[in-house]
C-alpha cells in the first residue's frame, strides 16, 4: 500500500483554492517562484526514480501462505502499462465510432 503525504495547503493550515488564489496575486510573486521551483524539484525527483527503476529493475518480495518468502526481480513494467492503457481506450472509442458510421 502506497503512503501519500497530506497536501501542502493542508499542512500550511489553508485550503487548496486559497493557495491557488494567492499564487495568482501580483504581490505574491516570490510565493509563485517558490511554488514553481518545488514543482520542478518534484518532477526531477520522479524522473530520477523512474530512470533508476528502468535501468536497475525492481525487486518484489512476497510472503506466501505458510510463511514462505518469494523474491523476484525484473524490469519495472508499470510505465509501459500506463502508456498502453490510453491507447487501448482510444482504439475502443475509434472502433465504436467506426461501427456507428457503418450502421448509418
Amino acid at each position: 500500500m502506497e503512503h501519500r503525504p497530506p497536501p501542502a495547503p493542508h499542512l500550511a493550515g489553508t485550503r487548496r483554492a486559497s493557495a491557488y488564489r494567492l499564487r495568482e496575486r501580483r504581490v505574491a510573486a516570490r510565493f509563485a517562484t517558490v511554488w514553481d521551483r518545488a514543482i520542478s524539484m518534484g518532477r526531477a525527483h520522479q524522473f530520477s526514480i523512474a530512470m533508476d527503476r528502468a535501468l536497475n529493475g525492481v525487486t518484489i518480495v512476497r510472503v506466501l501462505k505458510g510463511g514462505a518468502v518469494d523474491v523476484s526481480g525484473g524490469p519495472d513494467m508499470a510505465p509501459s502499462y500506463a502508456t498502453r492503457a490510453p491507447l487501448k481506450r482510444q482504439r475502443r472509442q475509434n472502433d465504436r465510432a467506426h461501427a456507428y458510421l457503418l450502421s448509418l
